[in-house]
């Protein structure tokens, strides 16, 4: 695509071409912008849109305000001391400065946002595709749990290479058709397909994520390895009323905290923060 245009806002998009997570950031502008119109903000500050941690077109303490995504280094960006803010998707392993704030990855720009099925009405137990480098152990455990001949309808598979397992109108689909998403990290801590399955209403088990605003009491089932997967699984199809008021809340987590809506409130607050410090 070619770089967004913001009416009021005053954006410089960094970003390559065709990037999975640029609608997400776009909506998430596109919510601050009336915002930002309201306070009287759009002359005050540039938004910075970056897949970088090491360099910027611009720096300024008092007018840039950087957003960042890509980074599966979690790394602190080494440009932060010299901007207003930077907002970023991956909390870094080593302390924040007072600048920098963290926001939920969201999803893929291709995977569609489908109405969610009651969980009665889904006929896929269990869903992972992915890659396999950085994740022999998960696809072991899941051989070992879900033996060939089990009573579960299971479709976990490995895809050859990132975004060539299946189409993202496919996935979609099977993601409203899941019951209970696998999301297994790779050679990051996030993954697209947490929050793809949150918002399709999954009930969903990821590994243990870096503790944050957005992950404080979530919904997800969290699991530090993936030995006990069979277990796991089979105790939560058990109960199909729990399982649908987990993948409601799991719904309404996405809605009120993951969302680019609630980001774009999130983003306001921290800004407003910011200025009343100054």
């Amino acid at each position: 695509m070619s770089d967004p245009i913001f009416r009021r806002l005053n954006v410089l998009w960094e970003l390559p071409d065709d990037w999975c997570e640029e609608q997400h950031i776009i909506d998430i502008l596109q919510n601050i912008e009336a915002r930002f119109v309201e306070m009287g903000l759009t002359e005050r500050f540039v938004f910075v849109v970056t897949s970088l941690a090491d360099q910027l077109p611009m720096t300024h303490k008092e007018r840039v305000i950087v957003l960042q995504t890509s980074d599966e280094g979690h790394e602190v960006p080494s440009y932060a001391g010299d901007v207003f803010m930077v907002f970023k998707n991956y909390p870094p392993f080593e302390p924040a400065p007072v600048n920098l704030r963290v926001f939920p990855l969201g999803c893929n720009k291709d995977v569609a946002a489908l109405p969610a099925p009651e969980m009665g009405a889904r006929p896929i137990d269990v869903f992972f595709i992915g890659r396999q480098e950085f994740r022999d152990d998960f696809f072991q455990s899941a051989d070992q749990a879900f033996p060939g001949g089990t009573d579960l309808r299971v479709e976990i598979s490995r895809a050859p290479e990132f975004r060539k397992g299946l189409t993202p109108e496919d996935y979609a689909d099977k993601l409203a058709a899941t019951k209970i998403a696998l999301s297994p990290r790779g050679v990051s801590h996030e993954t697209f397909r947490t929050y793809e399955a949150m918002r399709a209403g999954c009930v969903v088990i990821a590994q243990r994520q870096i503790p944050c605003w957005y992950t404080a009491g979530w919904p997800v089932i969290e699991v530090d390895d993936w030995r006990d997967m069979g277990d796991l699984v089979r105790a939560q199809l058990a109960d199909e009323a729990a399982m649908q008021a987990l993948g409601q809340g799991l719904r309404k987590w996405w809605d009120e905290k993951c969302s680019p809506a609630a980001i774009a409130n999130y983003i306001m607050g921290e800004i407003a923060s910011q200025l009343l410090e100054r």
